[in-house]
């Protein structure tokens, strides 16, 4: 029957040469115009890596024949009989099974399967699934002649049906031997006027065979590939640049070149990432010499986080705390304060920083100053040396600025006789209140402060202290005024400079703030902090320990900054968040850890 057809077609041939008045002028085929291109397509562009000096794995897609990111590929396979003597051993079932499995794994390839003697027949239509179109590929009949331009012509018609719009499209055409050239030549035509890229692999050393698919490969764009035996097959099938890329490199920052392995238009390589930004290149080298490159930026090294800030507005001024609130001030005059930080005395230190916060407190907080060991020298052991220098005021700043100035250090440490004379000063005060105990040392007149604060405590006075210009925070000095703050239900702060003592002074007399990620604590701050608040990604409740409490529902996105703002005019309080674009910023340590371990 297949001879019978292939008489017919011949007649018809050789008639419509006679009708033609002149013969057909040679055509002259050029490999269509190629570009290449090449892409990263992992990691992202701006993405983050969690982990220092990070090892990553670069994935991309590379063509000079479309796009970079899908190859369409179909095998045209002569399954003519005469394989029976030129692979015996069937070597390119071997070759065509490994090609395929050593394509990448991430690689997006689609894959169809032709066989051709007589005549051509679709055996797999194109398909992301590879085994399918492994077991299209296994044992090919062996039957009849070569017909090479029907097997391209099939692949075409499948590629224009079922090729994905804008993908790298290839033919992978294996013979051992040749067939009609001028029918050839035409459908090679054919595949270059549809940008169609034809490899050609040939079994043995047929001239003439040679010649058609050298011009084959030359006129698309493709490649082409001899071997004499057999068995050199398989390696040959590896050998193929479907794409009409040569090779890939990849390149960190300033690093050495790292050749990356390359199969069906995609690559891969291993690199290894320093800390912070860093500038991956891939480039790209096509059949033609041509070379073409792409860069992505990533950052290394802790999670980006977002940041959150609160501020508050009371009657249209800022303010650390949204409720009335009575706070005295209880600061250490003793001799020890004579003590030098940064070249300067303690106590000078202590008063700059005094006077700035005085000046930021609320004019609706009523403010007041006691200080002991100011009056008396230290030689007269008078451990009842503590005044109220400034009694409870509201707007009384100027007051309290006149008191800290004249303050000098003299006497002893009489902690607990200034607590105990402190809670006299709150019998009369209502509402919430607060002592603020700046010392840098502890009780010198065998005093309990503990106990005085625990009394305070039951009064409703909360007793933040601030250890200033003290040694570790692990010390004995240190832990004991950490347990008069922990007695008065208050906090405790180190402060070795004049900025830790603002931030002290902002943490005592603040709102405190709590920040849950469903049930669980995962942040703390206080109203009047300049240190905003970083967290991972996610949906969190803001608590505000106000009277009544103030939860309040935020969504935080890793590089931005949100701010939420707080209005209190009255008795009315009124809420606001704004976003800002503010890029990475990288988490703590701790937050970093969290989020690592999937918080």
């Amino acid at each position: 029957m297949r001879i019978a057809k292939y008489l017919v077609l011949s007649c018809v041939l050789q008639a419509g040469l006679a009708w033609s008045e002149q013969p057909t002028a040679p055509v002259s085929i050029q490999a269509p115009a190629a570009e290449l291109k090449v892409e990263i397509l992992s990691p992202t562009p701006g993405q983050f890596l969690p982990g220092d000096n990070r090892r990553v794995v670069v994935d991309g897609g590379a063509s000079n024949i479309g796009g970079v990111r899908h190859l369409d590929l179909m095998f045209v396979l002569d399954s003519s009989k005469s394989l029976y003597r030129t692979d015996p051993d069937n070597y390119l079932d071997a070759g065509t099974t490994g090609l395929i499995e050593n394509l990448h794994a991430k690689s997006d390839i689609q894959i169809g399967v032709v066989s051709f003697d007589f005549e051509a027949r679709l055996l797999q239509p194109l398909t992301a699934d590879r085994p399918t179109a492994i077991k299209a590929l296994a044992n090919l009949d062996r039957d009849g002649g070569t017909d090479i331009a029907d097997g391209i012509t099939t692949a075409l018609a499948e590629l224009e049906a079922n090729a994905r719009p804008g993908s790298s499209r290839a033919i992978m055409l294996f013979t051992d031997g040749r067939s009609s050239e001028r029918k050839a030549r035409l459908a090679m035509e054919q595949a270059a006027v549809s940008g169609v890229a034809i490899h050609t692999l040939q079994l043995g050393n047929d001239e003439d065979g040679t010649e058609i698919l050298r011009e084959i490969a030359a006129g698309t764009g493709g490649s082409f590939i001899q071997v004499t035996d057999p068995a050199g097959l398989p390696q040959a099938f590896l050998d193929l640049r479907t794409t009409g890329v040569d090779a890939v490199a990849l390149k960190v920052n300033d690093g050495a070149l790292i050749p990356a392995s390359l199969a069906g238009g995609s690559f891969s390589a291993p690199v290894v990432l320093k800390p912070g930004e860093n500038r991956i290149v891939a480039i790209a080298t096509g059949l033609d010499g041509s070379t073409a490159s792409a860069e992505i930026l990533v950052n290394s090294g802790p999670p980006n986080c977002a940041a959150l800030e609160v501020e508050a507005f009371r009657n249209g001024l800022p303010t650390a705390f949204l409720d009335e609130r009575s706070i005295q001030l209880v600061v250490d005059a003793s001799r020890s304060m004579w003590g030098r930080m940064d070249g300067e005395p303690k106590m000078a230190v202590a008063k700059q920083t005094l006077l700035q916060a005085s000046s930021q407190f609320p004019g609706h907080s009523r403010l007041a100053l006691r200080a002991y060991g100011n009056s008396s020298a230290s030689e007269e052991r008078n451990c009842n040396d503590s005044a109220l220098l400034v009694d409870f005021g509201r707007n009384n700043h100027a007051d309290l600025e006149t008191a800290i100035q004249k303050l000098q250090p003299r006497g002893q440490t009489p902690l607990a006789y200034a607590l105990s004379q402190a809670g006299e000063d709150f019998r009369q005060i209502d509402g919430d209140k607060a002592v603020v105990l700046v010392t840098d040392g502890i009780e010198s007149c065998g005093g309990d402060p503990v106990a005085e604060a625990s009394r305070l405590r039951d009064q409703g006075v909360a007793i933040h202290v601030i250890g200033f210009g003290m040694g570790s925070s692990l010390d004995e000095d240190s832990a004991s005024l950490d347990a008069i703050a922990q007695a008065g239900n208050g906090r405790f702060f180190m402060a070795g400079s004049a900025e830790e003592l603002k931030h002290a002074l902002a943490g005592t007399v603040g709102t405190p703030i709590r920040i849950y990620d469903g049930v669980r604590l995962v942040a703390s701050s206080v109203l009047g902090s300049d240190k905003p608040i970083l967290l991972p990604e996610g949906q969190y409740l803001v608590e505000l320990d106000t009277s009544p409490p103030q939860e309040l529902a935020v969504s935080l996105v890793p590089g931005e900054k949100l701010t939420l703002t707080l209005e209190k005019q009255d008795w009315e309080l009124n809420e606001r968040q704004q976003r800002q674009t503010v890029g990475y910023t990288p988490c703590p340590a701790d937050v970093a850890d969290a989020a690592l371990a999937g918080r």
